[in-house]
This record gives C-alpha cells, sequence and structure tokens, in this order.
C-alpha cells in the first residue's frame, strides 16, 4: 500500500521540483553538448588477481533494489545534441517496477508520465509530438530497463579476463548479453548486446557515487548502434 501511495504521488511531486533543478538540467545540459563524453572513466588497474565470483556478489550487493533519481536526459542522433527533459524515475528492481516522469527543463511542463510492471507499460500521459511517431511509451521503457535493470550476469555466465576488465557473457533472448568489470572497486563499466555477432546496443556507467553503501552511477550513455543515436543520463539527486 504504501508503495502504491508513492507511486501515485510521482506526477505531483515532480511539478513540484523547485527552479534550482531547471536551472541546473539546463546547465548541465550545455556541458554535455560541448563533449562525447561528459564524463570522468573508471580508471582502469590490472584485474589478475581479481577473483570473477567476488566480483559478481560484491557489485551485485552494492546495487540498491529500490531508489528515487533526478536526473537530466539528453538525445544524441547524428552528433546533434537535443535537450530533452529532467527525469524523475521511482524504481523497484527486485519487483520490476517503475514510474518514470519527463518534465521540460524550460518551464517545468510535464512532457510525460508512463510506469512499468513485470514488463506491461502503461502510458498515463504524453505529449503529441512524442507519441504520433512509434510506439513512444516502450522506447521510454527499452531504455530504462537497459540502464537500470539487468546489471548482474548470471551465476553460471562465461568469464573471461583480460588486463583490465573481467568480462561475464550470457544467452539474452536472441543473442548475447555481456557485462564487462573493471576499476579497483570492482564496478560494471558497461553493457553490451549482440545478436549474430553484431553489436546492437551498449550501456556505459561512469562515476558511481556511494550513498548509504549502495551505489549509483551520476553518468550513463545509451548508445544504439542500429538507429545511431546516444542518451546521455547525468544523476541531479538521489531520494532514497
Amino acid at each position: 500500500m504504501d508503495r502504491e501511495y508513492k507511486l501515485g504521488e510521482i506526477g505531483h511531486r515532480t511539478q513540484l521540483l523547485t527552479l534550482k533543478y531547471i536551472t541546473a538540467g539546463l546547465y548541465i545540459l550545455c556541458l554535455i553538448g560541448c563533449t562525447s563524453i561528459p564524463f570522468q572513466k573508471t580508471a582502469l588497474v590490472p584485474v589478475e588477481l581479481f577473483d570473477p565470483t567476488d566480483v559478481r556478489q560484491q557489485f551485485a550487493g552494492s546495487l540498491p533494489s529500490e531508489f528515487q533519481l533526478v536526473n537530466t536526459i539528453e538525445f544524441i542522433y547524428k552528433r546533434r545534441s537535443i535537450p530533452s527533459a529532467i527525469g524523475y524515475i521511482d524504481a523497484d528492481i527486485k519487483n520490476k517496477t517503475f514510474t518514470v516522469v519527463g518534465i521540460n527543463p524550460i518551464g517545468g511542463c510535464t512532457l510525460f508520465e508512463l510506469s512499468m510492471e513485470k514488463d506491461r507499460v502503461d502510458c498515463r500521459f504524453a505529449i503529441e509530438e512524442f507519441t504520433r511517431h512509434g510506439d513512444f511509451a516502450n522506447a521510454v521503457a527499452d531504455n530504462i530497463k537497459k540502464a537500470y535493470f539487468d546489471c548482474i550476469p548470471a551465476a553460471d555466465a562465461n568469464v573471461f579476463k583480460k588486463k583490465y576488465t573481467i568480462i561475464f557473457r550470457q544467452p539474452k533472448v536472441s543473442g548475447t548479453m555481456e557485462y564487462v568489470f573493471a576499476g579497483a572497486d570492482k564496478v560494471l563499466i558497461e553493457k553490451n548486446y549482440y545478436e549474430n555477432n553484431r553489436k546492437v546496443w551498449s550501456v556505459f556507467y561512469y562515476e558511481y557515487q556511494n550513498v548509504n553503501k549502495k551505489l549509483y552511477p551520476a553518468g550513463i550513455i545509451i548508445k544504439h548502434y542500429q538507429y545511431k543515436y546516444n542518451l546521455v543520463v547525468r544523476l541531479l539527486e538521489i531520494r532514497a
């Protein structure tokens, strides 16, 4: 019941985001547009002595099962940067549910609100400019799942070690999912999905923040090779 109440209040609370978030979002989006990778990469260290099982278990224990985040989102297509929205997401990873609200950084009006519960997507609201082109709700939900869900490889995944990275690979749907871990903190820095030996999409993670012993990436880049666009997500606030 508490969870349902909290999710029902998201749209209202998002409307109450203060001017500081709108101003901060615009400033960050301007900075993002000036560089291809606006985040600091994880410093690489040799992984020869790292045990892959320990790496997987340690990272799994460091991820929050539930969270509320405020982000800025930027859409990049053919090197053209389009500041898209400030996003509020309330997610429950264990139960595979989330609600997300996008607001216009200029003026603060709601652009869309949608939720997902165990792969069922419900678009509560979206402006006409978004819904007239394709399945907008499922496209948004799919990108959120790429970024925040399925971040732990299976216990029986194949493991490969390189000098500075540990790579887990496992079958997924009609292709192969790859998880790349690196750094002294042994964090996930990259996810790649392949079909027919061709990379379809990737997610890159940067600048993890440790809050209450849980890790949150301050920067995420989702790269779609087939459709030739990127999404750049920058963390503004952790609310839970």
